[in-house]
């Protein structure tokens, strides 16, 4: 298996750190993967009113559980933490099939699950999905500084990116992981969402989901839930957003580095200009069909 190692020598080390790392997680999903269809080929039971939010990976996922939790529950803040209650679907399974399955039968209906699954791995079934995509290069920047400051990824950007584009990160390839889900977009119980439109009309985007899930709202919730999924809201209980919380405080990383700015735009001035014409043109070869205010 060839990585390109970056140019100069005085980087090597830390190049090959970061490049070895992310071939462990790549190798790690392709795992993950395998033991999720036997466990759920063998023991899962859906429910007709589950709900699955899928994502690639730092696409808005947290953003899209709260909404979710917002609008099945009455919005309480008392949770431990968010995983608790809009469970991560595969890594509960990876890491204890038995105690998941158990876990996920006591969740009262309707159940929503946080995935990062392509379309297919996730397990089919009546239930609802909705699928979240952000910007290609706001997701690559995102994921960046997600694996220096979760995954202690060493490597340069340079050697971040050409991984990227390979699809030897976690969760493999964001094009097709989109692609994937995109082809798909017209299925009934799917609702593909563009990340940038939910940020700039989020009380829009929480009626629209709530009308496809067929949740009722009281009138009076609509402010309350709209606030509560809001940026501001969402950083003050950052402690209860990072999935990775526990490891965090144990090796000493800062909490509020999970969510980092919720913003769009950063791609383009992070990448270079070789970068974002490479980026481009792989965009367009893929995904070129997929013209919407996200991508251009």
């Amino acid at each position: 298996m060839y990585i390109r190692i970056g140019k100069h020598t005085n980087t090597l080390l830390a190049a090959v750190s970061g490049s070895l790392k992310s071939i462990a997680d790549w190798i790690e999903t392709g795992a993950l993967v395998i033991d999720l269809r036997r466990t759920v080929d063998h023991a899962w039971q859906g429910r007709p009113d589950d709900i699955f939010v899928v994502t690639y990976p730092r696409s808005g996922t947290t953003l899209m559980q709260m909404m979710l939790y917002q609008l099945t529950t009455d919005g309480s803040m008392d949770f431990q933490h968010i995983g608790m209650v809009v469970p991560w679907f595969e890594r509960r399974i990876q890491s204890n099939p038995d105690a998941a399955l158990h876990f996920f039968a006591n969740l009262p209906s309707p159940r929503v699950f946080k995935s990062h699954l392509h379309y297919v791995d996730i397990p089919k079934q009546p239930g609802k999905y909705i699928y979240v995509m952000r910007n290609g290069e706001d997701v690559l920047v995102s994921y960046y500084h997600f694996y220096r400051s979760h995954l202690s990824y060493q490597g340069s950007f340079d050697d971040f990116f050409t991984l990227f584009m390979q699809g030897r990160v976690q969760f493999q390839s964001w094009f097709q992981h989109v692609h994937e889900w995109w082809k798909h977009r017209h299925d009934p119980n799917i609702l593909f969402l563009h990340y940038e439109e939910i940020i700039a009309d989020l009380g829009g985007t929480l009626r629209t989901v709530a009308d496809f899930c067929g949740i009722d709202v009281a009138s009076h919730r609509w402010p309350i839930i709209q606030e509560q999924c809001d940026f501001p809201f969402m950083k003050r209980h950052e402690n209860k957003f990072d999935h990775t919380m526990g490891l965090a405080l144990d090796r000493g990383y800062q909490l509020d580095s999970f969510i980092r700015q919720g913003k769009k735009g950063a791609g383009k001035t992070f990448l270079t200009k070789h970068q974002l014409e490479l980026f481009t043109n792989r965009l367009q070869k893929e995904l070129g069909e997929l013209q919407t205010p996200s991508t251009t």
